[in-house]
């Protein structure tokens, strides 16, 4: 994974990245400004990740790109790749155990210099992918959103917790709006914690550390939020912490393909006399009955149904069958159970090294003859 040369970070950022993810066991991760063109994907095979990213053409600047970072393990479990919708937003779906899908969605907000029309159609846009969720899927909201929402809590219920940190701004505002008409809570604010691990930037000239990088769920599922907060140790070559969300969802696998049922022959059989002389015995009439001077693919597979037909015939097929071995040799493991001399002199003196190591020999030997009666 390499960066391209104009990107203005440090070589191979995106292995950093990638490596630091692996180092605290991150599944997934949106990024934002990811300096790369159009679609594509690029796979970390030594740390296991892969970047999946959404940017503008060539022909014109690229700086507001976004993308996922995922483990490859999960990339191989989906069903649909991260989808494409602008610049400042790529979603995700993962299929949930429940018959329900998460649909993430990895975005960058317009700055606060940026114009109202610019910071409407990001919204907007927004907006329209939420409404085409269905009802009963969940919604994570991830990224970048350029935004300070301040701490009153109490005007917005729901939406605001009571752990923010900071003033609200024009930006903030915009988001506080949004995040009440969908029903959105801003999981950043429902964690009791320092402020060193809320806050996600700082301001280069004031010096002052602010939260602008969100984590949002809906309010109906803030229960799946076990934890958010920043992860400072993070060291990724960026002006933003990383910001770590811990849910509670379990994606479901694809499911296996049906493959042909192989049946086992008991060659164990083989090792009777009787069985063996009977195999034999049907195998060689099989082979007499070929012809005399066939071509090599005609012999190989003459031969190889002559001894599977033979096989099938003398040996028979076996059916798997859990052995209840407890069951079987109850009255013998009951016994050996009742020996607990060695364990209630232990007992009464446990500052006894002789008693003390009499037990332990006493385990050691019982555990030897179970093992041997679960081998039978």
């Amino acid at each position: 994974m390499l960066d391209t040369r104009d990107s203005g970070h440090p070589e191979r950022h995106s292995a950093l990245i990638a490596h630091k993810l692996s180092q605290l066991n991150i599944d997934i991760a949106a990024v934002s400004e990811v300096h790369l063109h159009e679609e594509g994907s690029l796979r970390k095979h030594g740390d296991g990740y892969t970047l999946y990213w959404s940017g503008k053409p060539r022909s014109e600047r690229h700086l507001l790109e976004v993308g996922f970072t995922i483990k490859s393990s999960i990339v191989s479990k989906l069903e649909i790749l991260p989808t494409h919708h602008s610049n400042r937003i790529l979603s995700l779906r993962l299929h949930l155990y429940n018959k329900q899908h998460v649909f993430l969605f990895s975005t960058y907000a317009p700055t606060l210099q940026d114009g109202p029309a610019e910071k409407d159609k990001f919204y907007t846009d927004l907006h329209r992918r939420i409404q085409r969720v269905p009802a009963d899927d969940k919604i994570v909201i991830l990224g970048d959103l350029n935004a300070r929402v301040g701490k009153n809590s109490e005007a917005w219920k729901g939406v605001l917790g009571k752990h923010d940190v900071g003033n609200c701004n024009d930006n903030g505002r915009l988001l506080l709006e949004f995040c009440a008409e969908q029903q959105l809570t801003i999981t950043n604010t429902i964690f009791h914690q320092k402020d060193c691990l809320k806050t996600t930037w700082m301001h280069p000239r004031s010096k002052h550390w602010h939260l602008i990088d969100y984590v949002l769920v809906q309010q109906r599922n803030v229960r799946n939020a076990c934890h958010s907060r920043v992860m400072p140790s993070a060291e990724c070559q960026t002006d933003h912490r990383l910001v770590c969300c811990k849910l509670n969802l379990h994606s479901k696998l694809k499911p296996k393909r049906d493959g042909i049922p192989r049946w086992r022959l008991q060659v164990n059989n083989l090792q009777t006399a009787t069985v063996r002389d009977n195999f034999q015995v049907n195998l060689q009439a099989r082979l007499e009955d070929h012809s005399t001077d066939p071509s090599p693919e005609v012999l190989w597979q003459l031969n190889k149904n002559s001894t599977l037909q033979s096989s099938e015939e003398s040996l028979g097929f076996s059916f798997k069958k859990n052995k209840y071995w407890f069951d079987e040799n109850n009255q013998e493991i009951q016994e050996l159970l009742r020996k607990r001399t060695a364990h209630q002199a232990h007992l009464a003196q446990p500052s006894c090294y002789v008693r003390k190591t009499a037990f332990r020999l006493a385990c050691s030997k019982l555990q030897q003859k179970l093992r041997n009666i679960q081998n039978k």
